[in-house]
């Protein structure tokens, strides 16, 4: 849907300057690149967050943290995805601009990709797994994959959902990213509270999505979350066959714009081998190999405290002899291979692999009270 006539001109007005931007840097190189062209970027982003553009919002979100590591020449820099996101932001800004000089409101949508909300009055979720990603000097985010446990809506029992907090990263803060957990939200309720393996009751918030691709929770002001029962129902969601990954696979229809991870599949891992260590792509990332019969995932550790305890517990699975727990992650296809994203294991209850198990500290946490969302 084209957003309100009074927020055009801004808004492509904000499209202009981030295309000229881009162009900016990429004819000048990176090393012209000034706190003016960090500013556009940011700028953009804000504007997108505000009109809630996710696909124009998120490429400028990695584009900005890229052209920060390279700014402060940290190592984990890549050429390869600054490049990427830059010519993405580029794109879906000439496109975007044009569908609105155009009133092209079919295209504005393929480009902003921003399903339309539909409010959900309740629903009763269990988390299946957590996902952590930390940008160095910008923010720590978790996503939490969650299925419902009865109909609510147009959201069906057992079918796909999720939900994502972001916390930005104050300079010369000491607070480990699973910190961020126990902040209060706006609705007056700790993130901490998905990974506690009970039914979750959730009121007065709204989906986006569809059955297919999962739906997309998100809160508003009046929304609740409230703690249910216990959960000991793990195994109903713990079968996958690759046939639906299949199916979606020759459906798709591949375009200039498509992120890997778009085309994602949750998938549980059982009868597997976990094999050796090695370097990934990136500095610091380490990949393991896993093995379940015909099919070979790669499994993509991050760097530094995003993939510390991912790390641990994968190298304990390692070491056990004998059946492996189930494995439940993501996977999505990257460069000809099958790129896993291991979550959570399930050795009874839900274990989330990826959340470190160390005491916070309370006295650093209480310093980053400022920033509740």
């Amino acid at each position: 849907m084209l957003p309100p006539t009074a927020d055009r001109p801004k808004l492509r007005a904000t499209l202009d300057q981030l295309s000229a931007a881009v162009e900016d840097l990429l004819l000048g190189g990176l090393t012209t690149a000034s706190d003016a062209t960090r500013q556009t970027l940011s700028g953009a982003m804000q504007e997108a967050a505000r009109l809630r553009l996710l696909r124009l919002g998120g490429t400028l979100r990695v584009a900005t943290e890229e052209l920060g590591r390279f700014t402060r020449q940290e190592k984990s820099f890549s050429r390869r995805r600054l490049t990427f996101f830059l010519n993405r932001a580029w794109l879906l800004s000439r496109g975007m601009g044009h569908a609105l000089d155009t009133s092209d409101e079919k295209e504005y949508d393929r480009l902003t990709w921003s399903p339309p909300a539909q409010p959900l009055p309740a629903v009763k979720v269990v988390c299946l797994g957590a996902v952590k990603k930390v940008a160095e000097h910008a923010f720590v985010a978790f996503e939490f994959r969650l299925r419902a446990i009865a109909d609510a809506g147009a959201v069906k029992a057992g079918q796909k959902l999720s939900w994502s907090a972001v916390f930005p990263l104050k300079k010369g803060q000491d607070i480990p990213p699973e910190g961020f957990l126990h902040l209060p939200q706006k609705q007056k309720f700790a993130p901490f509270l998905f990974l506690e393996r009970t039914t979750l009751n959730i009121a007065n918030a709204t989906v986006s999505g569809d059955e297919t691709s999962g739906w997309r929770l998100a809160l508003t002001d009046q929304s609740t979350v409230t703690v249910g029962k216990p959960f000991t129902g793990w195994d109903q969601f713990l079968a996958w066959s690759p046939q639906s990954a299949l199916d979606r696979l020759a459906k798709h229809v591949p375009g200039p714009l498509d992120l890997d991870t778009e085309l994602q599949e949750e998938v549980v891992l059982r009868d597997y081998e976990v094999g050796k260590a090695e370097d990934g792509d990136e500095p610091g990332q380490t990949v393991y190999p896993i093995t379940m019969g015909a099919l070979t995932l790669h499994a993509l550790i991050g760097a530094g405290a995003e993939g510390k305890a991912l790390k641990k517990s994968i190298d304990e699975i390692r070491k056990v002899r004998g059946a492996n727990p189930p494995l439940f992650g993501l996977m999505h296809y990257e460069r000809c291979r099958l790129v896993f994203q291991p979550l959570t294991t399930f050795p009874g209850s839900s274990d989330y692999i990826t959340i470190s198990k160390e005491n916070v500290n309370k006295a650093a946490l209480l310093k980053a009270m400022d920033f509740r969302s």
